[in-house]
Parts: structure tokens; sequence; C-alpha cells
């Protein structure tokens, strides 16, 4: 029975071979069908690692018009982020486009 090192140096060396991964994923599952005990902790590694994110996929960010008056954040996978942001810059005027009747007139200074 093969304890799985073997399979695994040989994938660590060319991970993108699907056949050195199947005779990886043959050489566990024939020793966790062979050794309880390995079995518990292989599928105890596989509940944990099921709620692990690796980075892939596809992420498209895109932030469109207006003003960011604070942090923006783009990525994928955020955790545990902490940052202060300073506050809003003011809202500008309305424009005459905005305020037709002129009821609020441009303050001077």
């Amino acid at each position: 029975m093969s304890a799985g090192l073997d399979e695994l140096a040989r994938l660590e060396e060319n991970p993108a071979d699907p056949a050195r991964a199947q005779a990886l994923s043959t050489a566990l599952a024939v020793r966790a069908a062979l050794d309880a005990d390995f079995r518990r902790s292989l599928e105890a590694w596989h509940e944990q690692a099921k709620r692990a994110h690796t980075g892939g996929g596809t992420v498209h960010n895109e932030v469109k018009g207006g003003n960011q008056y604070g942090p923006v954040v783009m990525g994928q996978n955020f955790s545990n982020l902490s940052f202060g942001s300073p506050a809003a810059a003011p809202a500008p005027p309305p424009t005459a486009q905005q305020d037709p009747d002129h009821s609020n007139p441009p303050q001077r200074g």
C-alpha cells in the first residue's frame, strides 16, 4: 500500500499534470479504504479544504463615475480588513440645471 508520499512528490514536480494528480488521489483513496484513522483524518482535512478558497475564478471590479471620498477596495477574498475613513467631502452647490428656480443661490465668501 502506498502512503501517497511518492505520488505527492511527483505531483509537486508538475502540479498541472492530471495523471499525477489522479495517481495521488488513487493512493489516498486506497489508503483511506484500508486505514480507518487515516480516512477520518482525510475526511476532516477535506472538510477544512472545502472552506478554503484558492483564489481561482474570475473577479471583475469596476468603479464608474462620481467621486469616491473614502477607501475603494477591489479584489477577492478579503477578511479582517480594518481601516479608518476620512469624512466625506461636502456636496458641491447645485448647478442652474439642478436648481432651475435659483432658490439656492451660490454662497460667496
